[in-house]
């Protein structure tokens, strides 16, 4: 989520520092950590390139200096304010060249940093003020593989490109989507938190989810099919709400189950995929999902086809799935069961597992063609005819032409310090 993260290894200075970020309209959930600024910067997941960070100290070293490097390598404005007693000559320099947006003098002005914040507002990033595109992965028979599809689709969008992606599993019997991209052991379950929903804001939202990956957050299912029936449509309702701002995609395990709770999530579903394999039962059972998905009066364009297990040699074929189904195929993933059982029992995902089998190569075509890269301005005729792409942002080819940020440093703004200097 996108947050302000006051860092102090202080925590009565945390707090000051909390009272007064909390009187500031800055649109971003605030977020102590009373630790080391160097240790916070190291801490894998903690910190996103939308956050902004506050770092309060009795002196910055190099070290600090280099690790925030590291978070924000992009030349320009740095989303940090550094907070300190004394800055020295050096570290004005220092914070001036990273592009650090300011350097205050600790104890805090109320006023000065109320403008740094309102500052911070005002230059709030677009892709922090748009809704989350919202997916939902539904099948109309068990066993069709929708929850390993839907969790590895997610991993791939929030490592290949970046964006801050929010799982939720709506599984009802005993879900287990989490486990799919993490062996982490889930602080709460959807159930739990729905049963908090008369004091949920973001900041209990955030306590609740499993931070699988710097870039991806699971809401683990209910895991309990008595627990499951708390479940509510408003508590989903109240669940977007706060999230489709905070996160740029969101992805819901939706499973076989069509309960007021799941239509109201289909509802607010920008792509409905509906999972299936090239077998019989497939086809009829699909056909109903298909006639029902009409019946609540989805459009065509929202409901696609996504075919797991995919065999050519198969005897019914994805012609005559969509020809039953009504539905285009959008997408096909191999047959490969002894990776996906292998990424299963070491709950590591299976693109990170095996990044060059035939079914990591699918959702990375998958994801290419949810979310394509954009062209760039330095890619020739003869790369248009070859078909070279720009590489994933998570992984960039040395071979690829840099992209117009990379070539063109961004404007600097002056830094600015605090009046009792």
């Amino acid at each position: 989520m996108a947050k302000l993260i006051l860092v102090s290894a202080d925590d009565t200075r945390a707090r000051q520092m909390l009272a007064l970020a909390q009187q500031a309209d800055i649109q971003r959930q605030p977020q102590l950590v009373c630790v080391d600024p160097a240790k916070a910067l190291a801490m894998a997941g903690l910190i996103h390139p939308s956050d902004f960070l506050v770092l309060q100290a009795d002196e910055f070293d190099a070290n600090v200096l280099e690790r925030l490097r590291q978070r924000f390598p992009e030349p320009g404005d740095v989303p940090c304010i550094l907070v300190t007693p004394a800055p020295t000559a050096d570290l004005l320099m220092r914070a001036m060249r990273m592009g650090v947006r300011s350097v205050l003098r600790w104890p805090l002005d109320p006023r000065e940093f109320n403008e740094e914040l309102a500052r911070v507002a005002a230059r709030t990033p677009a892709a922090v003020q748009t809704e989350a595109r919202t997916f939902a992965f539904s099948s109309c028979k068990g066993g069709a593989g929708t929850t390993f599809v839907a969790a590895s689709f997610a991993h791939a969008v929030a490592t290949q490109r970046g964006k801050r992606v929010l799982l939720v599993d709506l599984v009802q019997q005993f879900g287990d989507a989490a486990f799919v991209v993490t062996d982490k052991t889930p602080p709460a379950t959807l159930a739990d938190i729905c049963q908090q929903a008369g004091r949920l804001d973001l900041a209990l939202l955030d306590a609740c989810i499993t931070h699988a990956h710097p870039n991806l957050d699971v809401i683990a299912g209910a895991g309990d099919p008595v627990k499951a029936g708390d479940i509510k449509a408003a508590h989903l309702e109240l669940i977007l709400d706060l999230a489709r701002p905070a996160y740029d995609v969101l992805v819901f395990d939706v499973g076989q189950d069509i309960n007021p709770s799941s239509i109201m999530v289909l509802d607010h579903s920008d792509t409905i995929y509906c999972v299936a394999q090239l077998s019989l039962p497939y086809l009829r059972a699909g056909r109903q999902l298909m006639e029902i998905f009409r019946s609540l009066g989805y459009p065509a364009e929202r409901t696609q086809l996504v075919v797991n297990q995919f065999d050519k040699h198969a005897p019914v074929t994805c012609r005559t799935l969509e020809d039953a189904l009504g539905a285009r195929v959008a997408h096909t993933l191999p047959a490969d069961a002894r990776t996906a059982r292998e990424a299963a029992n070491q709950g590591v995902p299976v693109l990170a597992l095996a990044p060059h089998s035939a079914v990591s190569r699918a959702f990375t075509q998958m994801v290419d063609t949810v979310f394509p890269q954009p062209a760039t301005r330095g890619d020739g005729l003869l790369a248009r005819l070859l078909g070279h792409r720009a590489a994933p942002a998570s992984s960039p080819s040395p071979s690829s032409p840099p992209s117009p940020a990379q070539t063109q440093p961004a404007a600097r703004q002056p830094l600015t310090l605090g009046k009792q200097a």
